[in-house]
């Protein structure tokens, strides 16, 4: 799921806030939106957080909407 701190007044389906986003090492209120990618972990230069186990249930949800 792509994040992302740009808040629109039209929420993407699935897409949800993520409550605890100062524990998950994010820099600002933050959403999830339901953009599924893959990436190289060459590419990746850090590790941003750990969901809470709260938002963690949220993206189980979304993916299950999205997934069906």
């Amino acid at each position: 799921m792509a994040v992302t701190s740009q808040h629109h007044a039209a929420v993407d389906f699935a897409a949800f806030p993520i409550l605890d986003w100062q524990t998950a090492g994010l820099l600002k209120p933050s959403l999830a939106k339901p953009i599924l990618t893959t990436l190289e972990s060459r590419l990746a230069i850090r590790r941003m957080g750990r969901l809470s186990p709260d938002d963690q249930e949220a993206l189980r949800r979304a993916l299950s909407l999205m997934l069906g």
